[in-house]
């Protein structure tokens, strides 16, 4: 009977929107930027201010 009892109170639980901790909760992802797209990121920066030094050169420097 106490299984019973057990199953009537985590769908209780469930339903109240409490965490049930027998149901083990899915780990919560690594946050944070990773190794790849932070490479990515400088890459793009990089071509951005690249081009941005070429255009200052070709508008303002070159006669």
């Amino acid at each position: 009977m106490a299984s019973r009892e057990e199953n009537e109170q985590r769908a209780l639980d469930i339903v109240a929107g409490r965490a049930d901790p027998a149901a083990g909760s899915p780990k919560s992802g690594k946050s944070g930027l990773g190794g790849m797209e932070l490479t990515g990121i400088l890459l793009w920066v990089l071509v951005l201010l690249a081009g941005a030094g070429i255009a200052a050169y070709y508008f303002l420097a070159a006669k």
